[in-house]
């Protein structure tokens, strides 16, 4: 068992076991050129750490990435980090066209004490330097909160700073040792929420979330 949460970015020690041969194959690739694999949901009721990773096609670069989905054994994982900073994906050559609204969010970010970690697409074009981004491409973002005062704040946070950006914020608020809460879905007035983690899914009352 781990106790990894979904969107950490883990090393391995050898490459991870996938569905079909040709997954394998990619995944190995994959390992072998030391990139890392992203924590998600495990996808069966064993101890192994399900993985994801997103490839593209190097013929073919106008072709949508492939997601591959994997899995590992935790005692297989030598190293882990949170998804990278917004300061890191802004120095993405692909964030040049949006410099001012990537600029304008890591201001405020600063300012109001969030720590914007970014997932999905743009973290794959910065750590790869391959094309992840599109022009529709979100901004996937994941933001640790210490209780639901705090989630609440970071979730009016991101819906105040969407306004005014180039580009759409999507994206999770993580409460550690419980799972993570679409944002958007925080400022909808429902006493349930839906709560992920990488062992469950589950609608949850807002009160459990602290």
């Amino acid at each position: 068992m781990t106790c990894l949460r979904r969107h950490t970015l883990v090393w391995l020690s050898q490459a991870p076991g996938a569905e079909t041969s040709d997954d394998r194959t990619r995944a190995a690739t994959w390992h072998t050129a030391d990139r890392p694999f992203v924590v998600t949901r495990r996808r069966d009721d064993g101890n192994e750490v399900g993985l994801g990773f997103c490839t593209t096609d190097p013929l073919h670069p106008e072709l949508r990435p492939r997601r591959v989905a994997a899995r590992t054994a935790p005692d297989r994982i030598v190293r882990h980090a949170r998804p990278p900073g917004l300061e890191e994906i802004a120095r993405c050559p692909a964030a040049t066209a949006q410099a001012a609204s990537f600029s304008n969010l890591i201001s405020a970010a600063a300012h109001a004490g969030h720590d914007l970690r970014v997932y999905g697409s743009w973290m794959w074009q910065a750590l790869t330097g391959e094309r992840h981004v599109h022009e529709a491409s979100d901004l996937d973002v994941v933001i640790d909160v210490a209780d639901l005062g705090a989630a609440d704040d970071a979730a009016a946070f991101l819906a105040r700073m969407e306004k005014d950006l180039a580009f759409r914020i999507d994206g999770e608020l993580s409460f550690p040792g419980l799972g993570e809460v679409q944002w958007r879905e925080l400022l909808q007035d429902r006493n349930e929420v839906l709560l992920k983690s990488v062992d469950t899914l589950n609608l949850v009352p807002r009160t459990q979330l602290g």
